[in-house]
């Protein structure tokens, strides 16, 4: 029986049974899918066939291709061999939700001829490694948030954090309408990747032009939106938008220029402005468009004039510095690993423990943007599966909570040699008040004779072996009258 007639045999036993199976080729991508997983499914799979099954790998639009991402297996499975998951389906088209599946997922071969078979069931995989099982626990809640957020496609949005939450519940009113919008954040943290995704959802087709609001004056505005204006000009029901950078860096003159072309077109010239001064407060509660920057003091508006902030009263949109996302940078570099990764840059499949902490603790000054070019830096730097410490940014692996100075603070600083200076210098000062005289500067220090004796000739023992002590004077323990050792000082006495 040859190979041709062997595979057909094998896909028709497959094909009779119940449980979905499909088998993910060298390359990454799905080969071959049984009638279970159709009947799973509810669709036809066969164009599902050839379709790329990386984890993030959604490279368009299309259903399928974020269908075919959600089948990859999880990390670990090259170097395990074995690995179980559980698989959550994307509701695509208005089609009812689906209950996520067990699926056991095993490598057969080696190297570029090895094939996954991923067989839907029952299954208990319970590794001994917990750095992988957190990479699988990090990789389910990212295929979560792929599924409920699968139209803010924005890496940029996920998260657990209320900073997260606030962000998509606003971007989600800002998708549904076609409005003015303030993106008010950070420089890095991907407003204008997010103010585009927004545009083509609420405005699809729509002609969008992109306007450097620092550079600009009336002059070099008029000629940049030109193709707006004259657009705008030519039809009563023609529609533009403008994405402007840097608003409140925009000179005052091209800002009244820019808000008078607001108000010439009305609502058919929309306005995206990113701006890098948020508003000075906004409700901290659960409705999006309750945001009304017109109750906000102008004067916290750096940069902006009065008509641009009514312009913008529609809808602001608050970006968080990453520092106040603590709790979703795990999940952000993980998500940035898979599409890394779905691109074919590198090998690396999970961030370890340790480089978590890593970036955990670092600042991100730069923000989404820094974080994303430190994991294509670490991608690049790795050879194998995890990436750990020694492949990030120099920046982030070198850096410690508070500085060098702190570092100093906390390994400088001795109790005992502390409290000796400090118990010398009110001696040194006691004596000198008495004249040099030891029994009457004990009587002021309300210690024994004896009890300062000890205090100099420890003092002297000192500075023996360090000649910066400031001790000023030596005690002669074989006389009750020794003389002082502090030059131009009168022997003491008795």
């Amino acid at each position: 029986m040859n190979t041709g007639t062997k595979i057909r045999i094998f896909g028709r036993l497959l094909d009779s049974l119940d449980a979905p199976v499909w088998v993910i080729g060298a390359d990454g991508n799905l080969v071959y899918l049984s009638a279970g997983v159709a009947t799973w499914l509810d669709r036809d799979v066969q164009p599902m066939v050839g379709r790329r099954c990386v984890a993030g790998a959604t490279v368009s639009d299309d259903p399928l291709d974020r269908i075919a991402a959600s089948l990859s297996p999880p990390p670990g499975l090259a170097q395990r061999g074995t690995a179980s998951l559980r698989v959550q389906i994307p509701a695509i088209d208005g089609t009812p939700r689906r209950d996520p599946i067990e699926v056991r997922f095993v490598r057969i071969g080696h190297g570029k001829d090895a094939i996954t078979i991923a067989v839907a069931g029952s299954f208990d995989d319970r590794g001994t490694d917990g750095e992988w099982k957190d990479a699988v626990e990090l990789r389910q809640r990212l295929d979560r948030w792929r599924k409920h957020h699968a139209s803010l496609t924005t890496i940029a949005t996920a998260g657990v954090s209320k900073s997260a939450k606030r962000l998509r519940r606003r971007l989600q009113v800002a998708a549904a309408t076609r409005t003015d919008i303030g993106f008010f954040g950070p420089p890095g943290c991907a407003s204008e990747l997010i103010a585009t995704r927004i545009h083509q959802l609420a405005a699809p087709g729509e002609p969008i032009v992109t306007v450097d609001g620092s550079l600009m004056d009336p002059e070099l505005l008029d000629a940049t939106l030109m193709p707006l204006i004259d657009r705008l000009s030519d039809s009563s029901s023609a529609v533009s938008t403008a994405l402007v950078r840097h608003l409140d860096e925009m000179p005052l003159d091209a800002q009244l220029r820019l808000s008078d072309l607001h108000s010439t077109y009305g609502g058919r010239l929309r306005l995206l402005a990113l701006c890098g001064v948020r508003p000075a407060t906004l409700p901290d509660d659960h409705d999006p468009i309750s945001i009304d920057p017109l109750a906000i003091d102008a004067s916290h508006q750096r940069g902006l004039c009065d008509a641009l902030i009514e312009i913008l009263s529609s809808l602001s949109v608050p970006m968080e510095p990453l520092s106040d996302r603590v709790d979703d940078i795990p999940l952000l570099a993980t998500a940035l690993l898979d599409n890394r990764r779905a691109a074919g840059d590198g090998s690396a499949e999970r961030i370890s423990r340790a480089a978590l902490d890593a970036l955990v603790i670092y600042p991100w000054p730069g923000n989404f943007d820094e974080l994303d070019a430190a994991i294509r830096h670490a991608v690049r730097a790795t050879t194998g599966s995890s990436i750990a410490p020694e492949h990030l940014p120099l920046a982030i692996r070198s850096y410690r909570p508070g500085g060098a100075s702190a570092v100093a603070k906390s390994t400088a600083v001795s109790l005992d040699d502390a409290v000796f200076r400090y118990e010398m210098r009110l001696i040194n000062e006691a004596v000198d008040a008495a004249d040099g005289n030891r029994a009457e500067a004990s009587r002021r220090l309300g210690i024994s004779r004896s009890r300062l004796l000890r205090k100099l000739d420890e003092a002297e023992q000192r500075s023996a072996g360090d000649q910066s002590s400031k001790v000023r004077s030596s005690p002669e323990r074989s006389s009750d009258t020794s003389t002082a050792k502090s030059p131009g000082k009168r022997p003491p006495k008795s």
